[in-house]
């Protein structure tokens, strides 16, 4: 355990923003000042916004913690504007954002790699209009299968996605996806369990937490606010034979090594009774909210979100 007493200055916990994701965002910081400050830990939340590198400056502070999600926060954009004034921070590079920010991209990165992900299909809005849903729809299917899944391309905490069933519901879930962005996934369907796997990358190397199963109550399996609502979401560790643990475990920690990470990530995977998975997706700054799989698989772990944070800060700042 590492004491807060070493730190030259203060953390600042950067979090708002102005994404579809901002009032998460904020909940996060919140928690995660909270939990740095109970550590005896100088901690403050700061919005994403114009004043943001003033008061960063101002207040002499040591290291950031972005705990922003979505747009601007893992898209690269606060880790380039850190970066641009050499301000220490946890989570990956901003070039390393970019790419797992793109689903797409990542996808086939991590397929390249011999990882299993779900078959999938691109399609930009303006192909969508251009040729039209009736040429594309039947051909989605024929290769996809009658469930898919649709969300877009650059979006966090299930914004705009749906859950299809057959081909009359396509269009529309597309339109709902382009809500959010210019282009769409549309992925095969996976029955089986979501579980969510967060890698911590501290002094002692790379590792990956306990797996937590989420269990949706049924018809908000693609709800964002239910993801925020203990009433509809259940956390608990996976229930599986250790080596098929373990298996789970190493997929998420190659996804965040193929993927250029660093410090911190969370791996999303549907996982079927007998073990078998797909690598849904990679976040880059996971959620931490009260709710969030993080703080419940620090705990698994016997720490806590604070603790793993201020290692963390700890580490980037020996690295320096």
């Amino acid at each position: 355990m590492t004491s807060p007493t070493e730190l030259p200055g203060p953390v600042a916990v950067v979090a708002g923003g102005l994404s579809h994701e901002r009032d998460v965002s904020l909940a996060s910081g919140r928690n995660l000042v909270h939990e740095l400050r109970s550590l005896g830990v100088e901690a403050e939340a700061y919005d994403f916004d114009r004043n943001l590198l003033d008061r960063l400056d101002a207040d002499e502070v040591a290291v950031a913690v972005p705990a922003l999600h979505g747009q601007f926060g893992e898209d690269g954009e606060i880790q380039t504007l850190l970066e641009l004034i050499g301000m220490p921070y946890v989570g990956s590079s901003s070039n390393a954002c970019r790419v797992a920010w793109d689903k797409g991209t990542a996808r086939e990165l991590l397929h390249r790699a011999g990882l299993p992900v779900p078959q999938s299909v691109g399609l930009s809005a303006q192909t969508f209009r251009d040729i039209g849903a009736a040429a594309l729809m039947e051909h989605v299917m024929h290769r996809l299968g009658e469930r898919v899944v649709v969300k877009p391309t650059r979006c966090g905490s299930a914004l705009g996605v749906t859950g299809v069933d057959g081909l009359g519901a396509l269009p529309s879930s597309l339109v709902t996806a382009y809500a959010y962005g210019d282009d769409a996934l549309i992925e095969r369907f996976h029955h089986g369990v979501d579980v969510s796997v967060v890698c911590v990358e501290d002094a002692h190397g790379l590792r990956a937490l306990t797996p937590v199963a989420i269990e949706y109550e049924r018809g908000h399996e693609f709800d964002f606010s239910a993801r925020y609502t203990a009433e509809y979401v259940g956390l608990r560790p996976l229930d599986l034979p250790d080596d098929q643990v373990q298996r789970i475990q190493e997929a998420a920690c190659e996804a965040h090594r193929v993927l250029g990470l660093r410090h911190l990530s969370r791996c999303d995977l549907m996982v079927d009774a007998d073990g078998d998975f797909v690598v849904l997706e990679t976040a880059i700054t996971p959620g931490a909210t009260e709710t969030s799989v993080m703080p419940y698989a620090c705990s698994l772990g016997g720490s806590s979100l604070g603790q793993v944070t201020l290692d963390l800060v700890h580490h980037v700042l020996a690295s320096r």
